[in-house]
């Protein structure tokens, strides 16, 4: 039985909600009609933060991995984030438009055709976990998360994820304040930005522990 559970980075005040059935998803957002198969749910071009960029800039491992992400050729840097734009087939997209099935319940069906640029097809995500931004580390699908065995402890999961990215949003507001006050950004001076983000202390966010979540397949829960 596949199960959902909480994995935390205590160092760094970080988390991950984990979902073991990811590495043979059958959620409609895991379709890949792209060159890159079994992606998952990784159409999504990440946009890393303030916050995701301090935790980088404190250690050896994560400059690299945002070296990475700036190396990127999609990535376009902004005065206060960065977006790391991947995969996009526009020309299976127009041809599948075509006769795309109307009944189908996806709105945006360019996450078919798109990928993730740090997902290796097979594989997942190619960024260690502690640098990847919260929308990545947070995201369950609807096929899983409606069905778990325990409601309330659903609810727990929820109401987390909830309060760390109220937080994160005050911590990113705090450290672009920090910047502005030193008439400092990512795109006009991003060494100078870097240089003063390693020197702020980190903010630490105490999750809790959380009780793991089994998944149940549609025919287990309707019998």
């Amino acid at each position: 039985m596949d199960k959902v559970y909480l994995e935390r980075y205590e160092s760094l005040g970080y988390a991950r909600y984990i979902c073991t059935s990811c590495y043979h998803c059958i959620s409609k957002m895991g379709v890949s009609y792209c060159s890159i198969n079994m992606r998952g749910c990784c159409s999504y071009f990440p946009k890393f933060e303030l916050i995701d960029i301090h935790r980088m800039v404190k250690s050896a491992e994560g400059l690299q991995v945002l070296k990475r992400i700036i190396d990127n050729p999609g990535t376009v840097v902004y005065n206060y984030y960065i977006h790391a734009k991947g995969y996009f087939d526009k020309d299976g997209y127009e041809e599948y438009l075509k006769n795309a099935p109307e009944e189908d319940d996806i709105r945006d069906k360019t996450i078919f055709f798109r990928a993730c640029p740090f997902v290796k097809s097979g594989y997942g995500c190619t960024l260690p976990p502690v640098y990847r931004n919260y929308v990545c580390n947070f995201f369950i699908c609807d096929e899983v998360i409606n069905n778990v065995d325990d409601e309330e402890v659903k609810n727990q999961y929820i109401r987390e994820r909830s309060r760390f990215v109220r937080w994160a949003e005050w911590e990113n507001m705090s450290l672009e304040s920090i910047l502005a006050e030193h008439h400092l950004n990512l795109r006009d001076d991003f060494e100078g930005s870097i240089k003063l983000l390693q020197e702020i202390p980190l903010d630490i966010f105490e999750f809790p522990q959380l009780k793991e979540l089994n998944v149940i397949n549609i025919g287990e829960k309707d019998a």
